[in-house]
């Protein structure tokens, strides 16, 4: 949001943002083995500020198509992990 603000000639007197998600995990437990994912995330923003509304609106637009978490979570890519113990590559 403050990245963007001076493009949209909103000043930003507070911003904030509540993400919730919701998550099924019952391989965590042993009820099955379907894997971990996300089922929902919700992200609310809370923006005070002197501008007009439809411009606190084009800028929080702007702010959401450039925020790398939503977009990744939108489009998932390949997660890989690699495990070093005391610096030798662990057998993955």
């Amino acid at each position: 949001m403050a990245r963007f603000a001076p493009l949209y000639d909103v000043p930003v007197d507070e911003a904030t943002a509540d993400v919730r998600a919701t998550f099924f995990n019952t391989e965590k437990y042993g009820v099955d083995q379907a894997p971990a994912h996300f089922e929902q995330v919700t992200v609310a923003l809370s923006i005070d500020s002197r501008a007009p509304a439809g411009a606190v609106a084009a800028l929080a637009a702007h702010a959401e198509r450039a925020c790398h978490a939503a977009q990744s979570l939108r489009h998932p890519v390949p997660v890989t992990l690699s495990t070093t113990h005391n610096g030798t590559l662990l057998d993955e």
